[in-house]
This record gives C-alpha cells, structure tokens and sequence, in this order.
C-alpha cells in the first residue's frame, strides 16, 4: 500500500511543478526545494512580515517516489 503525505513550500509566488536547484544559493542548506508537513510552518517561510505569500501544497506518494517508472 502506497504512503501519500501532504506537504507544503512557502513561496512569494504560486510554484505549480517544483523543480530542484532553482532555489538561492544563500539558504541555510544550499539550493534545493524545501517542504514542510505543516502548512504554519510553511506560511511563516513563504514571506517577509511587510508582504503577502502562498503556502504550496502537494501530495507525496513515496510509491512513486522510491520506484520511478
């Protein structure tokens, strides 16, 4: 049985397809797409305190993750 979870990016913008690589290259772990369980968590990394964002969400099926086709 597959494990789907919900997860969630805080962005400035609508990102429809994450892509990997695209991020700053100053975040604290170096380039790459962060995601979050928590959609607080989330909302409070999509912006600054003087602008609106948008916390992301997707669906994480690690069946499709783990055994690409």
């Amino acid at each position: 049985m597959a494990k789907v979870i919900d997860i969630y990016h805080g962005s400035d913008h609508i990102v429809k397809h994450p892509v990997h690589g695209n991020g700053k290259i100053h975040n604290d772990y170096g380039r790459g797409f962060y995601c979050t369980e928590h959609i607080e968590l989330a909302k409070e990394w999509a912006c600054s305190a003087d602008s609106d964002g948008y916390a992301n969400h997707y669906k994480l099926d690690f069946k499709l993750a783990c055994h690409p086709a």
